[in-house]
């Protein structure tokens, strides 16, 4: 999976706030290993060793994303369209589209692109979506069911807390009447 929103909190996440040392500085977390790489230094398939699976969280324009694609053969990249930034994401949502479907036609790599709609209405999205010609969407794309507009919850959870909003610790009781664990389980498994 690629994460490259203009973020790249990952590491910090993960280690309840500590800052990194040096590039590839690694820590071990529960059953994960988490890298720090500012400098995109390649990372051979020899060192993620028994890792089925590989989180790249980077802050990267486009072009550096379709690099780093083509670098790592991602099977699942999410793109999400949330409330802070729906005009931007939505406008900017055909053009994302269409790189994934030429990186298929062109060189072979067919992620699953899933479009998550996040405190923004799915039918919003299935607008713009329903304009872009099918021969412009990757083969493998789907429109995930709209989650409930919980930035102010989320930021909270992630940046502060440094928990997974689905987790009961501290949980806002409000949140308890959504299935947060199995909307974002759906997005990884289906």
């Amino acid at each position: 999976m690629v994460d490259c929103d203009d973020q790249a909190d990952l590491w910090q996440f993960f280690t309840r706030g500590v800052i990194p040392n040096q590039n590839m500085d690694s820590r071990p977390i529960q059953n994960h290993t988490i890298l720090w790489n500012p400098n995109r230094t390649r990372i051979p398939k020899v060192e993620l060793g028994e890792h089925n699976h590989a989180i790249l969280d980077i802050d990267t324009p486009l072009s550096n994303t379709v690099e780093i694609i083509l670098g790592e053969h991602p099977d699942l990249v999410l793109v999400p369209i949330n409330t802070s930034q729906e005009i931007k994401a939505l406008r900017n949502l055909p053009r994302t589209l269409q790189v994934f479907s030429n990186l298929a036609k062109n060189t072979g790599v067919n992620p699953r692109v899933i479009v998550v709609p996040l405190g923004v209405s799915e039918y919003s999205v299935q607008k713009v979506v329903e304009r872009i010609e099918p021969t412009n969407r990757p083969n493998d794309f789907r429109l995930a069911p709209a989650f409930p507009n919980l930035q102010e919850e989320m930021q909270k959870a992630v940046y502060s807390d440094y928990r997974y909003i689905w987790s009961n610790e501290n949980q806002d009781p409000d949140l308890y009447n959504y299935d947060l664990y199995n909307y974002f389980d759906a997005l990884l498994t289906c």
